[in-house]
């Protein structure tokens, strides 16, 4: 499952390689009102090794053209060998802030889930329930324009950090959750297609105490607006 294991500053961590496939759709149903669908796989190892899924949806509303509030619902599933062992159930409630620093556009995304374990691999079946608080900041750098009729083809790197922490009382010691550093060349096509090819560096707390999971992950990304209110307003 790992490839190594090694000990820094009297913790134990772990590595991994993974790769990550997700779809992110963007459906505007009225001038202020976003319907949000996503879902994705992820395999460890390669394709080598299942290792979980994701679906969710959500529904978001702006209150300016910079701030959008939305909440939704996710359902994962985790993998062990062919077979699925744990679920998860996670609604969820985002703040989403844009800014622009010259040509660089910043983004600021805080988010709240209510997260439901239920692990099927148990006798009995066990379930569980935690908070997890989310933070993440992403800098959008313009680097060459594609086309000069078009001046959405573009070629953009995104850089970010996100961090996750837990609460609640079945948390003990896994306060800190995990934190990914996401360097993402994007390639959009035109204002509502764009495909990025993003490494994710994850490190994430484990059961165990003082072990950790450090992951590198290829995450390839493609996000597709759809317009249904019949008007064209700006964000």
């Amino acid at each position: 499952m790992f490839l190594s294991t090694s000990a820094f500053a009297q913790k134990n961590i772990l590595h991994s390689n993974q790769l990550w496939i997700q779809s992110y759709h963007e459906a505007r149903i009225s001038p202020d009102l976003v319907l949000l669908l996503d879902g994705g796989f992820r395999w460890r190892d390669g394709f080598d090794e299942k290792l979980a899924y994701i679906v969710r949806a959500g529904l978001g509303y702006h209150v300016s053209p910079n701030l959008r509030v939305s909440a939704g619902f996710a359902h994962l599933g985790v993998y062990a060998g062919e077979k699925v062992v744990r679920y998860e159930y996670r609604p969820h409630q985002e703040f989403l802030l844009k800014d622009k620093l010259g040509k660089i556009n910043i983004s600021h995304r805080f988010r709240l889930e209510e997260r439901f374990f239920r692990d099927v691999a148990l006798d009995p079946v066990t379930t569980e329930f935690n908070f997890r608080f989310r933070y993440a900041v992403m800098l959008g750098i313009p680097l060459i324009n594609l086309s000069s009729k078009d001046p959405d083809r573009k070629l953009v790197l995104n850089i970010g950090d996100e961090i996750f922490l837990n609460a609640g009382k079945e948390t003990s010691h896994r306060i800190f959750d995990q934190n990914r550093l996401i360097v993402s060349p994007t390639l959009h096509w035109d204002k509502d297609l764009s495909v990025a090819l993003t490494y994710n560096s994850q490190f994430a707390s484990t059961p165990a105490v003082d072990t950790f999971l450090q992951s590198h992950i290829i995450w390839l990304q493609i996000r597709y607006n759809l317009e249904f209110s019949g008007t064209s307003k700006e964000r």
